[in-house]
């Protein structure tokens, strides 16, 4: 289990139920009805205060297309990214740390007209990759994650510390999950409010509306909490 939460015993109940009455398992059921009540019908990621956190790793939402149409260029970063730099830059101030950050945040941490206070040297930018044929390639949650902890700690996940972890606030919880599953202790913070909607031009369709981004999400948290399941069991 990544999270150990206090459950509604009655919803609890109600969700093991249905499950013993659709598979006739009632052991199985009570095992999937915790695995289905802490990943789909919780929406929130253990939290930290700032204070306690070593490093900040932030995480991009959607973004715009760019003016050439290019899909080997990159995108422009969008208003929503924007929003999670001024997250990125509210916990910075409260606590000046390393900031690992996906580019499209990075690009707006970088203007000293909008963040004058914050050193280019606490901005490390996660860029995406070209492959030799000049293919654009966007990084995933994990992929992000993966390239912070291969290429600025070694591939030691063990180093990294203890992560505030910002991101849109429909995606925080597979943020904080993904950091999780590499070992990375990752939080989001209570200090911290982090955005909710949604941007109707995202070039990303999924990141356009709530609708289509949670059931997006909560799918990707189930296979991330089943995969894991099966790793345990080997």
């Amino acid at each position: 289990m990544l999270f150990e939460k206090s459950k509604d015993e009655i919803f609890y109940s109600t969700l093991c139920n249905k499950l013993t009455m659709e598979l006739g398992d009632k052991c199985v059921s009570a095992v999937l009805a915790e695995d289905l009540d802490i990943t789909i019908f919780d929406n929130h990621p253990p939290y930290i205060s700032i204070g306690d956190t070593d490093i900040l790793i932030a995480f991009a939402f959607g973004n715009r297309e760019n003016v050439s149409g290019s899909k080997n260029e990159l995108a422009q970063p969008g208003p929503m990214n924007k929003d999670l730099a001024d997250c990125c830059a509210k916990a910075y101030r409260m606590k000046p740390m390393r900031m690992y950050v996906q580019w499209e945040i990075a690009r707006y941490l970088a203007s000293k007209e909008m963040y004058p206070d914050i050193p280019a040297d606490d901005i490390v930018s996660i860029e995406p990759e070209w492959d030799d044929q000049g293919n654009l390639t966007y990084l995933s949650t994990d992929g992000v994650l993966q390239a912070i902890i291969n290429k600025h700690f070694g591939g030691n996940s063990a180093s990294v510390g203890t992560a505030a972890v910002i991101g849109h606030g429909d995606h925080v919880k597979r943020c904080v999950m993904t950091c999780q599953m590499r070992n990375v202790k990752g939080y989001a913070l209570r200090e911290v409010t982090l955005p909710v909607w949604y941007d109707k031009q995202s070039s990303q369709v999924w990141t356009r509306r709530r609708d289509l981004y949670v059931l997006n999400d909560m799918a990707n948290r189930l296979m991330m909490v089943a995969q894991k399941n099966i790793l345990n069991s080997q």
